[in-house]
């Protein structure tokens, strides 16, 4: 421990000469992406310093201190562009990559558009239901332990009432209808300890370090996406600093970390970004630690690489990944994951990695391919203790499923007023789907298949802007499974009108669907008659018919106001062909993909609500989210009757702020907040009667989710010191989580014990204590 601690102090003393803080970015064109070239970006802090872009759209601009500024971007033929909220710290240099938008007409006035806007996003093509997900709000939110998803959880329209997962449960949709890409690829769940098939754990495997402005959609969204019934969390990895050599440490609730990035070639601008993560309670447990996990310690790390190759006449090569594995044991321990008397071993793994090709085809025309491999496995050995007192196989999985992907993408802009985007997703699977489980005559297989599939998907979109105040954006997206020869075709369209200068008018309508989970595909069947079918092989599509209205109103230089209302009409959704309360709308709901087979395409489901945003990105020294969500979430099978979904909170409130002081001339101290207030987790009522009689948990399966547990209520306070050194940005941080100690119900059961019904609680009051050191 002693050298340790010496080197740290070696490292401290070591940071003392004079650096100068940089902004640096690259400027591009909304529709095509093309950097754009000899644009003005000026300080606008009270001082006339300013820089101009060079030919390949990037700028290089020193600013004398730490602290945050402001940019203002001015470029030929596009909207004057203004950037708030500009971090510069010591150490590293700051990034900011600006999209700016062309005007369609000879302006007869100055019109300014803000950088964070609640209709902004990185995707020029979304018209409704988007936002902008960027480093800094994932980073200071508090409650969201630097996980994207977490963060995203206090956007509209968003439940966030589980504390042991983070899965993202948008407008009462089951969380397995969102859609995770990176890097322009479709990928498996990319979380720590998250179940095949599902979206979402506990730790994610993505690390916020390494993303740039990114996409989160929440419904309505373009055609360019498919697959998808609920959202989109579409991300982007930043390229490493192609200027100079730059090193993070950290530590902190998610693990250790180490970071490096920099210049591979100055000459052609090359770089490398690489971070690693390896978890905290995993490795101290290593050298004997304990605290209070017992073997129950979370062992897990992940990397997270991305190599930029910059070519001449607008070419470029990018290599990523981004992958994962983790593993942990659950011995007779009561959790949110495991019961008592049970043993549980349980290990999953998942990554990326791939390539991109861009090129600068025409002036007007703009090509992409990724190419790219992605991967996913589950090991679980689950035991129960029996009356002898030894344990019994209960459980068994060992499944994985491997996927080649080809993304190609063209972005064709005609005039100021039109462009055209198109693209091709081909992908083939190879499936591995092998679990069983205890039943009278022994174990007997859930799944039991070897097999290959592969997917079809190409869109087109279309852009068209006769004015600066009308945009309109139609698309058509279609899919094709060849496991079944089902496929689906589905129009959408967009549009955004500015009715004032200050006001907004939105709209989206369009088709969705979604494959049905890839284990669902391959139940065995439960009758001996029928081995060697598979019944389920031949259910369809998932479908969703979907309008948003959306008003956003600008309320001074700051404040924003939105307002959206929505309604989806679910149908084609897989069901027991003998009536039963049985919707596959309510898979994610536990950590288990059904067994049932026999299912049919004959259940619908609706969802509708409104919802209300007001927020004050962050300036003048703070910041200001408040978002309400008043939604229901209903499903029907063939017994005809609508009962509430496994989702149907029907409401969530969210309400953060922040306020950053200066202390000094260079370092600052922060507080941020966040109060959450959500309807109870759903649930299906206990037949107590027939629980005491069997001393176990019996659920009234003719009640399904007619539950509902108490509001889930959480306070988070966060506490943020940043101390910019010369050469090095030091910064710690502590994150009280549900500081008032609030008892959130987790689920109902039968207590053997108190022989009556109890709760389990979620998570109580627990601090996160994170240091980051840059330099």
């Amino acid at each position: 421990m002693k050298p340790f601690l010496l080197s740290l102090c070696l490292l401290y003393a070591s940071l003392v000469s004079v650096c100068a803080q940089t902004i640096q970015g690259t400027l591009f064109q909304e529709r095509t992406q093309r950097p754009i070239a000899h644009a003005e970006v000026l300080l606008a802090n009270g001082s006339d310093q300013r820089v101009w872009s060079d030919s390949t759209g990037h700028y290089v601009m020193t600013v004398p201190e730490p602290g945050r500024y402001r940019l203002l971007i001015k470029a030929e033929g596009h909207h004057l562009q203004l950037i708030d909220n500009v971090l510069v710290t010591t150490g590293k240099e700051t990034v900011a990559d600006v999209v700016l938008t062309e005007s369609t007409q000879q302006l007869s006035e100055v019109n300014v558009r803000g950088s964070r806007p609640a209709t902004a996003i990185a995707n020029g093509y979304v018209s409704v239901s988007g936002q902008i997900i960027d480093l800094e709000q994932t980073t200071r939110f508090a409650g969201s332990r630097n996980d994207p998803s977490r963060m995203a959880m206090n956007f509209a329209g968003v439940v966030g009432n589980n504390d042991t997962r983070n899965d993202i449960v948008v407008r009462g949709n089951a969380p397995n209808g969102l859609l995770w890409r990176i890097e322009g690829v479709d990928v498996p769940n990319p979380n720590h300890f998250g179940a095949m098939g599902a979206t979402g754990g506990p730790v994610p495997i993505l690390n916020s370090q390494t993303l740039k402005t990114s996409s989160f959609l929440t419904g309505a969204f373009p055609a360019a996406y498919g697959n998808a019934l609920s959202g989109v969390f579409d991300l982007q990895l930043r390229n490493g600093n192609e200027r100079k050599r730059e090193y993070t440490f950290q530590a902190g609730f998610t693990g250790f970390e180490a970071g490096a990035e920099g210049p591979l070639s100055k000459k052609n601008k090359s770089s490398y970004l690489v971070h690693y993560r390896y978890s905290v309670l995993g490795l101290l447990s290593k050298i004997g630690l304990r605290f209070g996990t017992g073997a129950s310690a979370p062992q897990y790390q992940d990397l997270t690489f991305k190599l930029n190759f910059p070519m001449a006449k607008g070419h470029t090569i990018s290599i990523f990944g981004v992958g994962g594995k983790n593993g942990t044991v659950f011995d007779n321990t009561v959790s949110a994951y495991s019961d008592a008397g049970t043993y549980n071993d349980y290990r999953t793994a998942m990554g990326v990695i791939g390539a991109t090709y861009n090129s600068q085809l025409t002036t007007q025309t703009t090509f992409r391919l990724t190419t790219a491999l992605t991967g996913t496995q589950v090991a679980n050995r689950y035991d129960t203790l029996g009356r002898d007192e030894t344990l019994h196989a209960n459980y068994r999985d060992r499944s994985h499923y491997t996927k080649a992907t080809a993304h190609a993408q063209l972005t064709h802009r005609y005039s100021i007023q039109s462009s055209l985007l198109a693209g091709v997703i081909a992908s083939n699977y190879w499936f591995s789907f092998h679990d069983s489980a205890q039943s009278a005559s022994g174990m007997k297989p859930l799944r039991n298949a070897d097999a290959l599939a592969q997917t079809y998907q190409g869109y087109l979109q279309w852009q068209y802007t006769p004015t600066d105040r009308l945009t309109l954006n139609v698309g058509l997206h279609a899919t094709h499974l060849s496991l079944n020869q089902h496929g689906v075709v589905e129009p959408r369209a967009g549009l955004q009108y500015q009715l004032t200068p200050k006001i907004t008018l939105s709209a989206g309508v369009g088709n969705y669907s979604r494959m049905q989970d890839w284990m669902l595909y391959f139940n065995e069947p439960t009758a001996d008659n029928q081995v060697g079918r598979l019944p389920n092989q031949s259910l369809g599509f998932s479908k969703s018919r979907q309008a948003v209205l959306g008003w956003t109103q600008r309320i001074g230089t700051d404040w924003l106001l939105k307002a959206e209302t929505y309604y989806q009409y679910l149908y084609d959704i897989p069901i027991d062909q003998k009536p039963s309360y049985y919707s596959a709308l309510n898979e994610g709901a536990s950590f288990f993909t059904t067994n049932r087979t026999g299912l049919i395409n004959a259940g619908t489901g609706r969802n509708y609500g409104a919802e209300l945003t007001v927020e004050k990105p962050f300036s003048k020294q703070y910041y200001v989210l408040s978002t309400l969500s008043m939604f229901n979430s209903q499903y029907r099978t063939l017994l005809g009757a609508w009962n509430a979904t496994a989702f149907a909170n029907r409401f969530v409130w969210n309400a953060l702020g922040g306020y950053e002081w200066t202390v000094g001339s260079r370092n600052s101290l922060a507080i941020d907040v966040r109060n959450t207030l959500a309807g109870g987790r759903r649930y299906t009522p206990i037949d107590l009667t027939r629980s005491q009689d069997m001393n176990r948990t019996v659920f009234d399966e003719q009640r399904p989710f007619s539950g509902q547990l108490p509001v889930y209520s959480r306070t988070d306070i966060k506490l943020t010191y940043r101390r910019n050194k010369p050469r090095a940005t030091f910064e710690w941080s502590i994150d009280v989580q549900n500081a008032f100690n609030h008892s959130n119900a987790y689920q109902m059961l039968y207590s053997s014990q108190l022989n009556s019904l109890a709760y389990s609680l979620q998570m109580g009051r627990y601090f996160v204590v994170n240091q980051r050191i840059v330099f």
